[in-house]
Protein backbone atom coordinates (compact mmCIF):
# COMPACT_ATOMS: atom_id res chain seq x y z
CA UNK A 1 0.00 0.00 0.00
CA UNK A 2 1.48 3.48 -0.91
CA UNK A 3 -0.14 6.24 0.93
CA UNK A 4 0.29 10.05 0.40
CA UNK A 5 -0.47 10.78 3.85
CA UNK A 6 2.01 13.73 4.97
CA UNK A 7 2.29 15.37 1.78
CA UNK A 8 -1.33 15.94 1.25
CA UNK A 9 -2.85 15.57 4.82
CA UNK A 10 -4.86 18.70 5.02
CA UNK A 11 -4.47 19.53 1.53
CA UNK A 12 -7.37 19.99 -1.17
CA UNK A 13 -9.00 17.97 -3.97
CA UNK A 14 -9.27 21.09 -6.77
CA UNK A 15 -11.53 19.29 -9.21
CA UNK A 16 -11.07 16.55 -11.75
CA UNK A 17 -10.73 16.48 -15.47
CA UNK A 18 -12.32 13.25 -17.07
CA UNK A 19 -11.92 12.03 -20.50
CA UNK A 20 -12.71 8.70 -20.42
CA UNK A 21 -10.76 6.26 -19.88
CA UNK A 22 -8.39 8.75 -18.71
CA UNK A 23 -8.70 10.92 -15.59
CA UNK A 24 -7.27 13.70 -14.10
CA UNK A 25 -7.46 14.88 -9.92
CA UNK A 26 -6.29 18.26 -9.35
CA UNK A 27 -4.96 18.22 -5.91
CA UNK A 28 -3.01 20.55 -3.41
CA UNK A 29 -1.17 20.39 -0.24
CA UNK A 30 -1.62 22.91 2.42
CA UNK A 31 1.01 25.10 1.39
CA UNK A 32 -0.16 25.44 -1.78
CA UNK A 33 1.80 23.27 -3.87
CA UNK A 34 -0.17 21.94 -7.02
CA UNK A 35 -0.27 17.95 -8.19
CA UNK A 36 -2.17 16.37 -10.23
CA UNK A 37 -3.08 12.65 -10.21
CA UNK A 38 -3.52 11.12 -13.92
CA UNK A 39 -4.88 7.70 -13.76
CA UNK A 40 -5.50 5.49 -16.97
CA UNK A 41 -7.71 3.09 -18.13
CA UNK A 42 -9.93 3.83 -15.63
CA UNK A 43 -12.86 1.37 -15.18
CA UNK A 44 -14.66 2.21 -12.28
CA UNK A 45 -14.88 5.19 -10.21
CA UNK A 46 -17.23 6.98 -7.90
CA UNK A 47 -17.01 10.45 -6.33
CA UNK A 48 -19.24 11.79 -3.12
CA UNK A 49 -19.76 15.44 -2.00
CA UNK A 50 -17.41 17.37 -3.83
CA UNK A 51 -17.91 21.01 -1.96
CA UNK A 52 -16.35 23.92 -1.66
CA UNK A 53 -13.13 23.41 0.27
CA UNK A 54 -12.66 19.59 0.03
CA UNK A 55 -9.94 18.95 2.19
CA UNK A 56 -7.88 16.06 2.01
CA UNK A 57 -7.23 13.44 5.10
CA UNK A 58 -5.31 10.98 2.91
CA UNK A 59 -4.77 8.99 -0.28
CA UNK A 60 -4.04 5.34 -0.42
CA UNK A 61 -3.30 3.74 -3.32
CA UNK A 62 -3.10 -0.50 -3.08
CA UNK A 63 -2.01 -2.32 -6.20
CA UNK A 64 -2.54 -5.97 -7.81
CA UNK A 65 -2.71 -8.30 -4.47
CA UNK A 66 -3.01 -4.93 -2.06
CA UNK A 67 -6.86 -4.91 -3.56
CA UNK A 68 -9.29 -6.23 -1.45
CA UNK A 69 -13.09 -7.76 -1.31
CA UNK A 70 -14.65 -4.35 -0.36
CA UNK A 71 -12.72 -2.94 -3.48
CA UNK A 72 -15.27 -4.47 -6.26
CA UNK A 73 -18.15 -3.05 -3.82
CA UNK A 74 -18.14 -0.18 -6.41
CA UNK A 75 -19.48 -2.34 -9.33
CA UNK A 76 -22.56 -3.02 -7.35
CA UNK A 77 -22.86 -7.14 -7.03
CA UNK A 78 -25.96 -8.48 -5.84
CA UNK A 79 -25.70 -9.12 -1.79
CA UNK A 80 -26.49 -12.73 -2.77
CA UNK A 81 -24.32 -15.55 -3.24
CA UNK A 82 -24.19 -15.42 -7.13
CA UNK A 83 -23.31 -11.83 -6.22
CA UNK A 84 -20.97 -12.81 -3.88
CA UNK A 85 -19.43 -15.62 -6.67
CA UNK A 86 -19.25 -12.80 -8.90
CA UNK A 87 -17.63 -10.27 -6.73
CA UNK A 88 -14.63 -12.43 -6.20
CA UNK A 89 -14.36 -13.36 -9.71
CA UNK A 90 -14.27 -9.85 -10.52
CA UNK A 91 -11.38 -9.39 -7.42
CA UNK A 92 -9.15 -12.38 -8.19
CA UNK A 93 -9.48 -10.46 -12.44
CA UNK A 94 -8.53 -7.18 -11.11
CA UNK A 95 -5.92 -8.50 -8.92
CA UNK A 96 -4.48 -10.82 -11.95
CA UNK A 97 -4.74 -7.57 -14.24
CA UNK A 98 -2.39 -5.44 -11.38
CA UNK A 99 -5.03 -2.56 -11.56
CA UNK A 100 -4.78 -0.45 -9.39
CA UNK A 101 -7.02 1.12 -6.48
CA UNK A 102 -6.60 5.29 -5.69
CA UNK A 103 -8.89 6.16 -2.47
CA UNK A 104 -8.89 9.94 -1.47
CA UNK A 105 -10.61 10.07 2.03
CA UNK A 106 -11.51 13.81 3.22
CA UNK A 107 -11.68 15.26 6.38
CA UNK A 108 -14.17 17.12 4.87
CA UNK A 109 -15.73 16.98 1.23
CA UNK A 110 -14.70 15.19 -1.51
CA UNK A 111 -14.47 11.61 -1.14
CA UNK A 112 -13.27 9.64 -4.03
CA UNK A 113 -12.82 5.85 -5.39
CA UNK A 114 -11.51 4.94 -8.74
CA UNK A 115 -10.09 1.52 -10.12
CA UNK A 116 -7.50 2.28 -12.93
CA UNK A 117 -4.39 0.33 -14.85
CA UNK A 118 -2.06 3.10 -13.63
CA UNK A 119 -1.74 6.23 -11.59
CA UNK A 120 1.12 8.66 -12.02
CA UNK A 121 1.13 12.13 -9.38
CA UNK A 122 3.15 15.06 -11.58
CA UNK A 123 3.37 18.82 -10.74
CA UNK A 124 0.24 20.26 -12.11
CA UNK A 125 2.78 22.34 -14.19
CA UNK A 126 3.84 19.64 -15.81
CA UNK A 127 0.28 19.04 -17.81
CA UNK A 128 0.54 21.20 -20.75
CA UNK A 129 4.47 19.93 -21.46
CA UNK A 130 2.72 16.14 -21.38
CA UNK A 131 0.16 17.53 -23.46
CA UNK A 132 -2.63 16.50 -20.98
CA UNK A 133 -4.33 20.08 -21.09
Amino acid sequence: MNAYNSKFHDGFVDGFLIREPQVIIFIRTEGDEAFALIADDVTRMRVDSFLQGNIIFDIVIRHGNELTRSDVDVYGFAADANGERLANDKLERLRKEDRVVLEINPSYGCECFLIAQAVTLIPRSELKTLNLL
